[in-house]
């Protein structure tokens, strides 16, 4: 009896620990909005939903393509520490017809200036994809590691919109996860091809 109650013990340490690689850093599905924004206004919309009966956050802007780089994210988020993960992946739908080039940026805490943070070049392709960058390995614009043991101060995605944008859950993922969802669908999320894109402030 003892034995058999250490294996349980073991196998939900290990369930736990794989349920542990999954975490949302916005949950829209539950009516979660970014805590930062600017130039653009950011609202729930049943458009370009991405589960049934589901809502999506639809960002937009009052002129196309935006005069000024806006943003939109959370500064002091509540998912504040990102180790243990691999990658953060969210969905998107960009209903215009030419792809549009926006900006990860992630700022951890003690970060002072523009060499010590995250610039993450994305591509949203038209249609509807999927986002995934990859954390494992990434390096700061001055080309060190970050480390995900310490707390986010700041993300937000920012550039210049040419047009709406539809967005999902903002998760994090472990790579096993990551494999599992990817193998569900055909429609493979299109990856970043950079782990720390270079930019001119």
């Amino acid at each position: 009896m003892k034995k058999l109650m250490l294996v349980i013990a073991v196998l939900l340490l290990v369930f736990g620990l794989a349920v542990a690689k999954k975490a949302n850093v916005m949950n829209v599905e539950k009516g979660e909005l970014p805590s930062d924004s600017k130039g653009c206004s950011i609202n729930l919309s049943e458009e370009n939903a991405f589960s049934k009966g589901g809502v999506s956050l639809k960002v937009e802007a009052a002129v196309y393509p935006t005069p000024d780089p806006v943003y939109f994210g959370e500064y002091q988020p509540k998912k504040g520490v990102w180790d243990g993960f691999d990658y953060l992946r969210f969905e998107y739908v960009n209903p215009g017809k030419t792809p549009m080039g926006l900006i990860l940026t992630v700022k951890p805490d003690g970060t002072a200036d523009y060499g010590s943070r995250l610039d993450q070049p994305l591509m949203f392709a038209p249609g509807k994809h999927a986002i995934e960058v990859e954390l494992t390995g990434a390096c700061s614009n001055n080309g060190t590691a970050i480390d995900w043991k310490k707390k986010i101060k700041q993300w937000n995605i920012n550039g210049k919109l040419t047009g709406p944008l539809y967005i999902g859950n903002v998760q994090l993922l472990g790579a096993d996860d990551l494999e599992k969802l990817n193998g569900g669908g055909d429609d493979k999320p299109a990856k970043s091809d950079k782990k720390a894109g270079k930019k001119e402030e």
